[in-house]
Order: structure tokens, then C-alpha cells, then sequence
């Protein structure tokens, strides 16, 4: 207290200056409409300087984990493009043109996840090659299949739709079965159709199988969270936790299949 005492009478000029200031600048500020707006609208500039700075330093930190993510997907791809296929003794590599798939990257512009039939939309469409029916994906799992497509957008029905069926893979025993969404949880899907000799345990991987007409085959669909073994003569089903956080989903991957107009042609024939 002392020593506060001190100060303020050493400096008691400087200090009763900048409180005359002040008094000043606030009643200039109320007895002037000119001024008062001048002030508020300088107040606002700083404010939004701030938040835009603020905004700036967040994406900062934010870039670096998007850029670890997509260096993780590009050693990934690297490794599958070096990739030499044998199968039958007929032997192709990806290098020399056989890829079967094209990818293109698309932002998501609106996506829902609490309605009972969820759609995202992506700001790529028919000029960027975009078409009905192709698949899509995150760098984490599989999101859904594109519906409709104007020039430049397209909708897709996501995982999180009430229509939504995807044939799936158990990694660890290669067995079949079907996804749907039933849970009304975007982070939950339930796969059904198990057979009963097949018992599962959390964690368990769940990946796209080639009896899927629209997603290629092998890729992450998600991990089992619960299994609901059912009574004797009856398929078992399981709940599992989607790879997709479509709460968050910002980046997607559309692929097109090079070789789907050939393959069309040859089930057209069977029907």
C-alpha cells in the first residue's frame, strides 16, 4: 500500500492527464453523433481485425493437420501405384495405364446428418466428369453414391439415408453381409445378414465387397461396435461405427469407374 501511495504521488500529473483524456474522448463521444459513430465504427474494425487474425492463426494450425493427412494419403497412393497385379498369369501394372479407377476431389458446400434421409452436396458436376452413380469416398472410409448432377454441383445420398445399402466384407473371416443406416446416429450403422456360425468382436474391420455395385472393392467402411447374436435358424447383425465422420466431412473423392460403360454393356445383355 505504501509503495501504491508513492507512485500515485509521484505520478499523480501523468495519471489525472490520462483520466482528463478519457473523460473527454467519452463525452465528445456521447454529445456527437458524428463522433460516436466514428468511434464505434473504429471499435468494430479493431474487434473484426482480431477475429480475422484469430481466424487466420486457427487455420494456421488446422493447415498443418490437413497437410499431414494428405501426406499420408499420397505415400498410400505412391505405394499403390507400384503395385504389380498377377492374377491368372495375367500381370498388370497400374504405371503402364490399366488403372480401373479415376479420382477427383470435390469440397462439400452442405451436408445434413440429423434428417431421416441425408444429402450432401460437393462443388464439382457434369463439367468436371461427374456422373449418376458413381462412388464416393473420404480420406477416412466410403461416403455415399452421387443421385443427381447439374453443371457445376452434385448431390449425393450419403451412408445416413433410410434408402442406403451397401454390401460389405468382414476382413478377418471374408465374410458377406449388408449395411444399412437404422440407428439415427451419424457416427452408427448396423450391418445385417450375418450368418450364425460367424461371431464377431469390437474392432473387428468392415470393408466394401465386390458384390457392390457401386464401390469398388476393400475399402474402409468402418469397425464393429456391438454384435447381437439372435436366436437359433436366424441371421445375427452388428452395429458398427462408420471410418466417415460426416459431422466434420469437408474433402470427398468421387471415383469413376474407366471400365463401368463396358461392364454395362455386358449385364445389359442378361436383362
Amino acid at each position: 500500500m505504501y509503495n501504491l501511495q508513492r507512485f500515485i504521488l509521484k505520478h499523480h500529473f501523468v495519471i489525472l492527464f490520462i483520466l482528463l483524456e478519457v473523460i473527454s474522448i467519452l463525452l465528445l463521444a456521447r454529445s456527437q453523433n458524428f463522433h460516436r459513430n466514428s468511434l464505434v465504427n473504429t471499435s468494430n474494425a479493431v474487434v473484426g481485425k482480431i477475429y480475422e487474425w484469430s481466424s487466420e492463426v486457427g487455420n494456421y494450425f488446422r493447415l498443418n493437420t490437413t497437410n499431414e493427412q494428405l501426406a499420408e494419403e499420397n505415400a498410400m497412393l505412391r505405394r499403390q501405384l507400384s503395385i504389380v497385379y498377377d492374377t491368372a498369369s495375367c500381370v498388370f501394372d497400374v504405371n503402364e495405364g490399366d488403372t480401373l479407377y479415376e479420382y477427383i476431389p470435390a469440397q462439400v458446400v452442405n451436408n445434413s446428418t440429423n434428417q431421416t434421409n441425408n444429402y450432401i452436396i460437393i462443388n464439382k458436376g457434369a463439367k468436371d466428369g461427374i456422373e449418376r452413380d458413381m462412388s464416393v469416398i473420404s480420406s477416412d472410409g466410403i461416403v455415399g453414391v452421387v443421385t443427381d448432377v447439374s453443371r457445376h454441383y452434385a448431390s449425393i445420398m450419403s451412408l445416413l439415408h433410410s434408402k442406403s445399402v451397401v454390401g460389405v466384407r468382414f476382413k478377418n473371416n471374408q465374410e458377406i453381409a449388408g449395411l444399412k443406416w437404422q440407428t439415427n446416429n451419424y457416427r452408427y450403422g448396423m450391418v445385417e445378414d450375418i450368418p450364425t456360425h460367424i461371431v464377431l468382436q469390437k474392432g473387428d474391420t468392415i470393408v466394401t465387397s465386390s458384390h457392390s455395385y457401386i464401390f469398388p472393392e476393400d475399402l474402409m467402411v468402418g469397425t464393429v461396435e456391438e454384435f447381437y447374436p439372435t436366436a437359433v435358424d436366424a441371421l445375427n447383425k452388428a452395429k458398427i461405427r462408420f471410418a466417415t465422420d460426416f459431422s466434420t466431412l469437408r474433402h470427398v473423392y468421387i471415383i469413376k469407374d474407366l471400365h463401368k460403360p463396358e461392364i454395362d454393356s455386358l449385364k445389359a445383355k442378361f436383362q
